[in-house]
């Protein structure tokens, strides 16, 4: 069984050269392809490059489409190479993992036919795991209450129940709807049987479509809770997107999925554009507010 990992960077140098470092001596995988999605940054490709070796292809995409873009145009340099890999690893930069979790994860896929997709636990730099490590598919009404801070606030168990618990999380296999995008190994043919990773999206609701896409099929998703990953975000999005053109770019994803994918009528949008004001209205107290906390 060959695997091959792809790594999206953009304007990330550092992270990516200290993950592609750690895991390219990993015998477990077979190739690892880095993809510079574009970045802007004078040198950073150039330097990508200097990771190159039997092992590792640094290449880089023709635009900037968005993090499922990158893994596509990784997923199809691959197909091209026609060195017929099994699984494939996608995963951001700002990452450590060990063989072993690998591994672990590895012996899991292979034991049920209809796992097409598994990742350990997500935790963060201070080693604590993450609650939207895994997460259940959005709903109009969970998406309603997202929307705002203040719905968040008022309808805050609401909102928990579109997570596990951590009772669920005791569980060495958890069977998932969603998966977080930042590491996960899946099933290469299962990515091509739904037409790989849905390019529509410039940035968020890629995992939710992914999830919705592989459960029509009768695919599952696996939490592997007895190994982890540490996931450092890195502050790329919000390095690259001021705060304003975050909540534009959510609310366009937002939309996207749930035309396409939750058939919401015409009232149901109206209400997602209302809320994406309500949004909008509520940075202006919150950058303020965040500026002052930061200094």
């Amino acid at each position: 069984m060959k695997i091959a990992a792809i790594i999206v960077t953009y304007n990330d140098l550092d992270n990516t050269k200290k993950f592609v470092k750690d895991i390219e001596e990993y015998s477990i995988i077979d190739r690892i392809v880095v993809v510079d999605n574009m970045s802007t940054t004078i040198g950073v490709f150039e330097n990508l490059q200097k990771l190159e070796n039997n092992k590792v292809k640094v290449i880089r995409s023709e635009k900037n489409g968005g993090y499922n873009y990158g893994n596509n145009f990784g997923i199809k340099y691959l197909e091209n190479l026609e060195e017929n890999y099994d699984y494939v690893i996608i995963s951001n930069p700002d990452i450590t993992v060990t063989q072993e979790a690998i591994s672990h994860c590895m012996k899991v896929i292979k034991s049920d036919e209809k796992i097409a997709i598994i990742a350990p636990r997500m935790f963060n730099k201070f080693e604590m795991p993450i609650r939207r490590s895994s997460w259940k598919i959005r709903t109009f009404g969970l998406d309603v209450v997202y929307s705002t801070r203040f719905l968040e606030i008022l309808f805050y168990k609401i909102l928990r129940r579109g997570e596990y618990s951590e009772e669920d999380y005791k569980k060495e296999i958890l069977e998932v709807e969603a998966i977080s995008g930042a590491f996960f190994i899946a099933r290469f043919e299962v990515l091509k049987q739904i037409d790989l990773l849905d390019e529509n999206v410039f940035l968020f609701y890629e995992e939710d479509i992914l999830a919705k896409k592989l459960k029509e099929k009768g695919y599952k998703t696996i939490s592997l809770n007895t190994e982890k990953f540490i996931h450092y975000e890195s502050q790329t999005i919000g390095k690259t997107l001021n705060y304003y053109k975050k909540v534009e770019q959510l609310y366009k994803s937002k939309m996207y999925y749930h035309k396409n994918f939750n058939n919401i009528n015409i009232f149901q949008s109206f209400i997602f554009g209302v809320l994406n004001i309500c949004r909008k209205l509520e940075l202006l107290i919150e950058i303020p507010v965040r500026k002052i906390l930061n200094k």
